[in-house]
């Protein structure tokens, strides 16, 4: 099977900021998440309407810090659509969460009128509905290959975590405008699927299937030239 699948990869953000006080500021952010980046060609081609995968908006805080350092953490909204996709069609999952990312920032800034930030953190995502049209198609298209899919039950797990690495610059020491990747170290979905499809390959080995047999020695000889799943 190809698993095709648009996450939350990467943030296109605007932040804006009202000083409260001398380190301790409050903003909103928002922004949309693509599902791929490139700089080459038609730059404007990255926010068309095929690669992006959802928004999200929220307020915010910011702490400011010595040396240029600044921790800031959100609430956000956040939508966005996982698509499956293998011979037999694909599905698409719409995810609606509360995410909260955390930051520490670097930045550095001329006569507070522009500048660059750097920052990185950890990014947790809350589901706030069950996401069942992947895991329906899934199980049925195990199904037609003879294939037990009842341990394929509620695969979408509630949280999901990341680490975030991002740029960008900065306007007037107030407005944030930038890009963030976000690493994921906790899928989405459980492995479940990757355990019963390995667990039936082996049956089916184990029973004589001679033709399963030379299929699984074919994909290894593939290296990795194909999806595993």
């Amino acid at each position: 099977m190809k698993k095709v699948a648009l996450l939350l990869i990467l943030f296109c953000s605007i932040s804006i900021f009202q000083a409260s006080a001398k380190s301790l500021s409050f903003g909103v952010k928002g922004g949309v998440t693509l599902s791929s980046l490139s700089f080459k060609g038609d730059f404007a081609k990255n926010f068309s309407s095929e690669n992006r995968a959802g928004f999200f908006v929220g307020p915010m805080v910011n702490v400011s810090m010595p040396l240029g350092f600044n921790l800031d953490a959100a609430i956000m909204y956040a939508n966005d659509k996982v698509r499956y996709e293998n011979q037999k069609g694909g599905a698409t999952d719409n995810r609606h969460m509360i995410e909260v990312p955390v930051n520490l920032k670097w930045q550095i800034s001329a006569a507070k009128v522009i500048g660059v930030y750097f920052a990185a953190g950890p990014d947790f995502a809350f589901n706030l509905n069950k996401c069942g049209d992947i895991e329906e198609f899934i199980k049925a298209s195990l199904e037609k290959d003879g294939v037990d899919s009842s341990l394929l039950n509620n695969q979408t797990k509630t949280v999901s975590i990341g680490i975030g690495l991002g740029a960008g610059i900065v306007l007037f020491d107030h407005l944030n405008i930038g890009f963030n990747y976000i690493f994921p170290i906790d899928y989405v979905y459980k492995y479940t699927l990757g355990m019963t499809v390995a667990l039936a390959i082996v049956s089916r080995i184990l029973s004589g299937d001679e033709k399963q047999k030379e299929a699984y020695l074919n994909f290894l000889k593939s290296g990795g030239s194909k999806d595993p799943v």
